[in-house]
């Protein structure tokens, strides 16, 4: 539901838990200690206000339990707890309303802004009805209902201050570990491109002087003669030597072209406070540059859908050889949707790849993620 803290810092999920499940407590507390201490008769009242009272509990556990329950069940949750509170009011003798706040600061992490602000609302009217049908005079219950008001539109602008202030953290993070393994597929796509300017430089350079250097002591071989024959031969064969030498260095330097994408990924990876980003590599995963950064940009691309809109809690990406091509699969455990609009990135993305000779499909459903998949030749040409 909520990001996670920064080291040092309390966890803002644990400290809504905490601060919920307090108000419950206190909030009943009252209620309970005038049944039990028999000042309030325990009959079907009694019964019907522990009824609610559980279902209240059962539902605030559920709708802010950290795992793979989606938006649904949640709101779902949620709308349990503001039935059971609106019930709870008539029937007890303490602050039970006060739970209505513990909903209002709930609404936030759970929907959008605008249906959170319209359940505050709903419900701060619900109550308001509840009151007047029910119980008490006109001025106590609009002057209850009034501070209740107040206390849930508290609850609410904190709970949606957090949230804006976790989603920013969540995105700022994934910019920054994005920002590091870019800086390493960049400076190793440097090294190797560094290389290839040596290895032209010798070949064009030294690779020609020593050509032309060969040629030299080839014609003074053939018109030398007594004692000056023996070092012309043997500097010749030193220069034939020499050119044999510069040429397998350079065609290793030449050949050398592949980049560290793995470490790329991990950086990636261990960089990501949510989601959870689950690798699948190769033992070894050396490609050429160009597709380096396609499989670079595909992981990307699907890392910042799943913070900015997916709300993931996991990330999956799979990357497997298969003969004269490599497939990339990149999947979340997000709340998905019914179709998928394509944006600059995916669009960028896509044209990437097909322009390297592949193809890439994006599938997403509701409540099961979105999937990313495609597949490129191993030997791509530039993008």
């Amino acid at each position: 539901m909520i990001g996670t803290a920064r080291a040092g810092e309390p966890d803002p999920h644990n400290l809504l838990v905490s601060a919920g499940a307090i108000t419950w407590a206190v909030a009943g507390a009252p209620t309970v200690v005038a049944w039990a201490s028999g000042r309030v008769p325990q009959d079907g009242r009694a019964v019907a206000w522990s009824a609610a009272y559980a279902v209240f509990g059962i539902a605030f556990a559920l709708a802010t339990l950290e795992g793979p329950l989606r938006e649904r069940p949640r709101l779902v949750a949620l709308a349990a707890q503001t039935l059971a509170a609106l019930a709870l009011v008539p029937l007890g003798v303490g602050f039970e309303g006060a739970l209505l706040c513990v909903v209002a600061g709930q609404a936030p992490m759970i929907a959008s802004r605008r249906v959170a602000f319209g359940w505050v609302l709903g419900q701060t009217v619900a109550s308001l009805a509840v009151g007047l049908s029910g119980f008490g005079s006109v001025r106590g219950v609009n002057l209850a209902t009034g501070a209740y008001a107040g206390f849930q539109l508290f609850a609410f602008g904190a709970s949606r201050l957090a949230a804006s202030e976790s989603a920013t953290r969540r995105e700022v993070a994934c910019v920054h570990a994005e920002l590091l393994a870019t800086q390493e597929l960049l400076a190793d796509s440097t090294r190797t491109a560094e290389r290839l300017r040596i290895a032209r430089e010798l070949h064009d350079a030294l690779g020609h002087h020593l050509t032309a250097l060969s040629l030299h002591l080839e014609v003074a071989r053939n018109v030398a003669n007594g004692r000056a024959k023996e070092p012309v031969d043997r500097a010749h064969g030193i220069t034939k030597e020499l050119l044999a030498e510069l040429r397998t260095v350079v065609g290793a330097m030449r050949e050398d072209r592949s980049i560290d994408l793995a470490g790329a990924l991990q950086t990636l990876a261990s960089g990501m406070p949510s989601p959870r980003v689950h690798l699948d590599l190769p033992e070894t995963l050396s490609v050429e540059p160009a597709l380096a950064h396609a499989i670079f940009r595909c992981a990307q691309e699907a890392l910042t859908n799943a913070v900015r809109h997916g709300g993931a809690a996991n990330l999956f990406l799979a990357v497997e050889e298969q003969g004269d091509t490599i497939s990339v699969v990149v999947k979340d455990d997000g709340c998905g949707a019914s179709t998928v609009k394509a944006g600059h990135g995916l669009t960028g993305l896509r044209e990437r790849i097909e322009g390297m000779g592949g193809h890439v499909e994006v599938e997403a459903r509701p409540g099961e993620g979105v999937t990313l998949r495609a597949l490129l030749p191993l030997r791509a040409g530039a993008a």
